[in-house]
């Protein structure tokens, strides 16, 4: 009697919410596997080449997603107020994502048989270590939210990663990334101290930081805030009210543009020609015979995936749980918005590799090795698409109701 009463409904409750949070993490892959294939149908039909992909990553970098992450800050402040567990999320980004490049490099790369010091070896390093962090979490997180309330906040989470994620990766990622070290002497001649000052500080600002660090200074004074945005507690519009709601219209453009640079620039790096009798270059300069390739391949998909896909989210998982002993956030079942963080950090521990890499290598002039890591990464966005579903299935089986 009592196991009909009582257990039966429970677990029947807890089997639907389960079935409707594989539904929701299974629609949200078939999304982007959807734009995947427009992506490569507009590479293929020669309507997006390598320089038009380029200028709307650009624009989405350096205008529109710094756009969209500082209105969303903004918005999120504006209406649940600043909580002192957001300052802990760049935090914890910067402490995982240096965690696991240790890993990576001490552990998975001699496990696996590479060299940290070629530049395949770095590669790996880095696909290991660093996510996509931005745009591919943001495109996510609104499949899985399009119709609900909660999805300002959290996409105002994401932001609150990437300050601490992405000055780390344009500035240590991209020095481990193509080996470079401080050289003062190919400094340019005559270069003033400031503008010395401020190269350096460049990478640690780039502009998606710039719009979060903007959107949350204006945001953090009421008085400020009052200036872009309606009062709480008045009707009158805001007098530079237009100024935001034009940033935020704008910054719309951000995801969608984003997932269709994501999805095209992989495809470019899967169709581009690449000479077969080449390879990475080793420190030593010299050069491995194809045959001698693959099962090298085989050996790099194994360790970036068991890196982001299986150490990476258990690591995140075990920071969570000593920044909730610590105090820094709460528990996962303290409310939504505690389980919001624990859903998006786990979710952008759960990533494939940040595509930017494929960036950092063509501005390097590296373009063989860039169209054999973007190569590479297509594989890796392809395995990913099962343990994204996996552990949002389990994480969102968790979502407290509202």
């Amino acid at each position: 009697m009592f196991i009909k009463s009582s257990i039966i409904p429970l677990i029947a409750d807890a089997s639907s919410k389960n079935a409707k949070a594989f539904e929701a993490a299974g629609q949200a892959v078939a999304e982007l596997l959807t734009a995947g294939c427009i992506g490569s149908a507009c590479v293929q039909q020669g309507y997006l080449d390598n320089f038009m992909v380029q200028s709307l990553s650009k624009t989405c970098f350096t205008i529109l997603l710094p756009m969209f992450l500082g209105t969303s800050i903004m918005n999120t402040i504006h209406k649940y107020g600043f909580k002192m567990s957001s300052i802990s999320i760049p935090l914890i980004a910067v402490t995982h994502v240096l965690l696991l490049y240790t890993i990576s490099r001490h552990l998975m790369l001699p496990l696996f048989g590479f060299d940290d010091d070629t530049v395949q070896g770095r590669a790996i390093n880095v696909c290991c270590a660093f996510g996509n962090a931005g745009v591919l979490p943001l495109i996510f997180v609104e499949a899985l939210f399009r119709n609900s309330h909660i999805l300002p906040r959290a996409s105002s989470i994401v932001s609150m990663y990437l300050v601490g994620w992405s000055p780390l990766f344009w500035s240590f990622g991209r020095k481990v990334l193509l080996g470079e070290t401080v050289n003062v002497q190919k400094e340019k001649e005559g270069q003033s101290t400031l503008q010395d000052k401020m190269a350096f500080l460049k990478p640690f600002f780039p502009p998606p930081v710039i719009g979060v660090t903007i959107g949350f200074l204006l945001a953090f004074s009421p008085m400020v805030r009052c200036l872009f945005m309606r009062c709480h507690e008045s009707d009158q519009k805001a007098p530079l009210e237009v100024v935001f709601h034009s940033c935020s219209n704008l910054g719309r453009a951000a995801n969608p543009l984003a997932l269709l640079v994501l999805t095209s620039s992989l495809a470019m790096g899967v169709s581009s020609k690449i000479d077969t009798n080449t390879t990475m270059t080793t420190k030593n300069n010299t050069t491995h015979d194809n045959t001698k390739d693959m099962p090298s391949l085989i050996r790099q998909w194994l360790c970036v995936s068991i890196s982001r896909f299986m150490i990476s989210p258990l690591l995140m998982l075990g920071i969570l749980h000593i920044s909730h002993k610590l105090q820094l956030i709460r528990s996962i079942n303290d409310g939504t918005d505690s389980f919001l963080q624990w859903f998006i950090l786990i979710l952008e521990a759960t990533m494939p590799s940040a595509q930017n890499s494929v960036l950092m290598l063509q501005v390097a002039e590296k373009r063989s090795e860039a169209s054999r890591l973007a190569r590479f990464l297509f594989s890796i966005y392809g395995t990913a698409m099962l343990p994204l579903i996996v552990v949002s299935t389990i994480l969102l089986g968790k979502m407290p109701s509202p």
